[in-house]
């Protein structure tokens, strides 16, 4: 017999709540919750572009520093390779 109440309750709940989520008060608030996700995704796309940009103007800076590094390895071992001679 509970399992006839349990079952009877559950669906007078739902039913009950499907109406509550089809009110106007309820679409109106879906409506802005959408909105300010749709805010948040625009201003954290925003960031994201910036963080882009600065990564790679720092890989292009960091690759520079490592030619001359190298570049000057090779000027160095030219050099002693010649004292060597």
């Amino acid at each position: 017999m509970s399992k006839w109440w349990s079952f009877g309750g559950g669906f007078l709940l739902g039913s009950v709540g499907l109406t509550a989520l089809s009110s106007k008060l309820a679409q109106r608030s879906y409506k802005y919750v959408v909105a300010g996700g749709m805010l948040a995704r625009d201003r954290i796309m925003e960031e994201s572009e910036k963080v882009q940009a600065a990564v790679s103007n720092i890989t292009a800076e960091a690759k520079e520093l490592t030619e001359k590094y190298y570049a000057k390895m090779d000027e160095e071992n030219a050099a002693f390779t010649d004292e060597a001679e």
